[in-house]
């Protein structure tokens, strides 16, 4: 058996960032969270643990951002309307971050859902598609989070009946109605 689970790392901010989606999802459950020991030391990209002096001139450009004397999570399981994040902070200061090519999809079934969930990841993040009705849903917004993670969060468009009816639904309905020459 194969599983394929996407896996989230943050450079220090995890936790904060597994409480966020905790707070968000109202069906999101902690499935699983174990911490580094405290006082685990940060690597630099050479693997070697700094000293004391360097570390503090290591991660001087993220100290406005990383609190690097919390606990950081060693690996998470987050499950979000069934499916499993892992999450994790990295122990390596890493030179790269999140990119909005990858993002997670959220489908959601009512304006409310929607609205709740876009407003919520989008407090400290940016919008990079506002919230809106689109052609292809009846909500749609991307959204980049105060952590860099990216997500497209959608409400499709109702299929029923009052809903137009495309060229492909008019051709098939013409087809069915045609005679049987065989």
């Amino acid at each position: 058996m194969i599983l394929c689970l996407p896996l989230l790392m943050f450079q220090g901010r995890a936790q904060e960032a597994i409480d966020l989606y905790l707070d968000t999802f109202p069906d999101a459950e902690l499935l699983e969270v174990m911490h580094h020991p405290e006082g685990t030391q940060i690597l630099d990209p050479t693997g070697q643990a700094p000293s004391a002096e360097t570390q503090s001139e290591d991660t001087a450009a993220m100290e406005t951002v990383v609190d690097w004397g919390t606990t950081l999570v060693a690996t998470a399981q987050l499950k979000i309307g069934g499916q499993v994040l892992m999450i994790q902070d990295s122990l390596v200061r890493q030179d790269f971050d999140f990119t909005p090519s990858i993002s997670v999809a959220v489908v959601v079934d009512t304006a409310e859902e929607f609205s709740r969930i876009t407003e919520r990841l989008s407090e400290g993040g940016v919008f990079l598609m506002e919230p809106g009705q689109y052609d292809f849903a009846a909500n749609f917004a991307w959204v980049k989070d105060r952590f860099g993670v990216t997500w497209q969060v959608n409400q499709p468009r109702d299929s029923s009946a009052d809903a137009a009816p495309t060229e492909a639904d008019q051709a098939e309905a013409a087809q069915a109605q045609a005679p049987d020459w065989s």
